[in-house]
């Protein structure tokens, strides 16, 4: 069988000669073999599995290809794409402060209106560089209000369980609320750091130190050196102040503890945010701090602006730490891009996901109604997303013939090897570097497991893989021996046969 050009033409004629819904047949065989124990979770579990040279698209093993299941986080193979597709590896996303006043005397004698570009990785770092920027610019006061516009995406609704209940109580970052004007990925930055000795008093610290509208409840204790040291924290709102609760143990001599919480509201962070950090570098604003929904191209000249890292070099930590607020945000910033109507939802947004699937499903397959995956999100924390094992691989397929894209699309996937994801850490030698992941995880209502990517052949070729384990009603909840063992011993032994 020839090999498959890497140019998109060329390709597709190909494919079609190639690529039939058949070609799962004489798999079935080998995926007996070569899939022994993903065969035997599904006598009581959903397991879609598909694996498949590249050069051909040869089958190398098939388990229920074509059954779509919830697959959790590695939904971001398709944001991420998309975001590739949508603006190309060297975008930079830009933050702004703008006004229709005049400076005079050191004084804005107007608005100063902070436009958020819809950047993903926005932090205090680029928010403070903004604020430098802007004092440099000769501005030492505000005679009017500060003013968030969140007018790129408008006014984006929570939907999703975890992101509503986060409102009025957060004890994670995973559930963070969006905006186009969102800082910290969307949390509440804050460190513990233990006293000298035991029983001496902790230190809790905001990030900003001296940020509004917070209360710190912190029952940490100081203990000796050694001693098991664990804390949790979270968030709760009243309507008017949020509340960080701080509760454990810090060992003497432990260092400083980071957490981040999802905050009540992205926008409004930003407000707190940047009124902290406005008055630290001695530019007072006289009226009041304010959000918006409203045009961002009419909010008028640029007084300053920072830029975002490329949007390469932001998917490896999106990808590494499996990061929701980002390839939501990218999801709504593509959306945004494509002349969507605002105020976005993450649904209506992810229509684009669900575009590329089919594309990429018909780029694979292009005489088989192949379909399309489904999404309400691009991170995969909807429950409402579906995706098979084949439609992960055709958009794999679909982005190794990407010439320019490719590098950063393989780029952004971790090495089990490095990985900071704990369920890629374990495994024989083959499985630590000759893969490249994105994993998948949810708990409730039923336990999703999912791995999907790329490994190097022996012959120094590329394959494609993609695998999607769910629970059931009867069996909802599934160990990590019956999943990730499962699929972990299964990649194993194909790698040791190719």
């Amino acid at each position: 069988m020839p090999p498959i050009a890497r140019s998109s033409g060329l390709a597709a004629t190909l494919f079609a000669t190639v690529l039939l819904w058949s070609s799962i047949a004489t798999a079935a065989g080998a995926g007996r073999a070569a899939l022994p124990d993903l065969r035997a979770l599904a006598r009581h579990a959903r397991v879609s599995a598909f694996v498949v040279r590249l050069r051909d698209m040869q089958p190398i093993a098939a388990l229920n290809p074509d059954e779509r299941l919830r697959p959790a986080s590695v939904s971001k193979l398709f944001s991420a794409s998309a975001a590739l597709q949508q603006f190309g590896p060297a975008h930079r996303f830009t933050s702004r402060f703008a006004s229709h006043g005049a400076i005079s005397h050191g004084t804005l004698n107007g608005d100063l209106v902070f436009v958020g570009g819809g950047d993903p990785s926005l932090d205090n770092r680029r928010l403070h560089e903004l604020v430098m920027r802007l004092k440099a610019r000769g501005v030492d006061k505000v005679s009017g209000n500060l003013v968030i516009d969140q007018g790129l995406w408008g006014k984006v609704p929570c939907l999703t369980q975890d992101r509503c209940d986060a409102h009025e109580r957060a004890s994670h970052a995973y559930s963070a609320p969006l905006s186009s004007a969102g800082v910290n990925f969307g949390t509440v930055m804050a460190t513990v750091y233990p006293g000298n000795t035991a029983g001496a008093p902790t230190r809790a610290v905001l990030h900003p130190e001296d940020l509004p509208g917070y209360r710190i409840d912190n029952q940490v204790k100081t203990v000796a050196a050694g001693a098991k040291t664990g804390l949790m924290a979270w968030r709760t709102y009243d309507g008017h102040r949020s509340t960080l609760h701080i509760r454990g143990t810090l060992a003497t001599g432990h260092g400083p503890y980071d957490f981040q919480r999802a905050v009540t509201g992205a926008a409004a962070e930003t407000a707190r945010v940047l009124s902290a950090m406005l008055a630290n570098a001695g530019i007072p604003v006289a009226g009041t701090v304010t959000t918006r929904s409203g045009n961002v191209n009419a909010d008028g000249t640029t007084l300053a602006r920072v830029q975002s890292a490329s949007l390469a070099e932001q998917l490896i930590p999106m990808m590494a730490y499996s990061n929701n607020y980002m390839a939501d945000t990218l999801t709504l910033d593509v959306a945004a891009n494509s002349g969507q109507s605002r105020p976005l939802s993450l649904p209506r947004a992810s229509q684009a996901l669900e575009a590329l699937s089919a594309r990429a499903n018909a780029f694979v397959y292009p005489k088989a109604a192949a379909g399309h995956a489904i999404f309400d999100s691009g991170s995969g924390l909807s429950l409402g997303n579906r995706v098979s094992a084949r439609d992960l691989v055709s958009l794999l397929a679909y982005m190794f013939h990407q010439n320019a894209l490719f590098p950063a699309f393989y780029g952004s996937l971790p090495v089990p090897a490095s990985a900071p994801s704990k369920t890629l850490k374990r495994g024989n030698a083959d499985f630590e570097t000759r893969l490249v992941a994105k994993t998948g995880t949810l708990s409730d209502p039923v336990t999703v497991r999912a791995l999907a990517g790329y490994f190097r052949l022996a012959d120094g070729g590329f394959a494609a893989y993609g695998i999607v384990i769910n629970g059931t009603r009867s069996d909802p909840h599934l160990t990590y021996r019956q999943t990730v063992m499962a699929y972990q011993d299964d990649l194993e032994g194909i790698l040791a046969r190719h």
